[in-house]
């Protein structure tokens, strides 16, 4: 049993070191090849913060980038402003994007926040193991006494849709959750890598 527990214990540490990140949802349009052709791609991250726009942006263009196409992300095409809910002129903006000769719009977008509670107690072990009620009993006395505490936790709901430029229409579309992001930079990452694995999956990418 010991030998057990050991071999669950390592499988969560390693789990706990990966992603936080994870595809809860996705969808292609029926009648899409099972692989999408494509030479330019235009990315755009819809988001006020510039810090964010410009990585999430630029991870995209990489995975692109390796795989033989020309990319274009939307920082270098116009400014921030011409995209914001203020802009009147939807035609302008995609006038701009085709310009470019794009087979495919990559857009991205934080599309909810939560804000979760949860609570932090003593981890469970099995104290058991000895095979007696002593044993059981001091591992466990006094663990009715102890509270723990709560924590929040920010839990992020992403989605990411691939558009033909040419038809203007949505043939891909995938939502993501993260839980709880270390830091800005951690979790674009986290979100592209897992994103660009599902992309794979589903023939979005070369």
């Amino acid at each position: 049993m010991k030998r057990c527990f050991y071999v669950l214990l390592v499988a969560s540490l390693i789990s706990a070191c990966g992603s936080s990140t994870q595809i809860v949802g996705s969808w292609k349009k029926e009648g899409v090849s099972d692989s999408i052709t494509y030479k330019k791609v235009f990315v755009a991250a819809l988001t006020n913060n510039l810090s964010a726009k410009q990585k999430v942006e630029s991870e995209l263009a990489a995975v692109f980038s390796a795989r033989g196409a020309a990319v274009t992300k939307s920082m270098d095409a116009f400014p921030p402003d011409l995209e914001s809910k203020s802009s009147k002129d939807k035609d302008v903006l995609l006038k701009k994007i085709k310009d470019y000769d794009t087979d495919l719009i990559v857009t991205n977008a934080v599309i909810d926040k939560q804000t979760q509670e949860r609570y932090v107690g003593s981890p469970y072990a099995p104290w058991g193991w000895a095979g007696n009620f002593w044993g059981y009993y001091r591992g466990y006395y006094g663990r009715f006494y102890d509270p723990g505490y709560y924590t929040l936790e920010r839990v992020y709901y992403l989605e990411t849709n691939v558009f033909d430029a040419r038809t203007d229409k949505l043939i891909w579309s995938a939502q993501s959750r993260t839980d709880s992001p270390s830091s800005l930079n951690r979790f674009i990452e986290d979100y592209v890598r897992v994103v660009a694995a599902k992309m794979a999956a589903d023939g979005v990418l070369k």
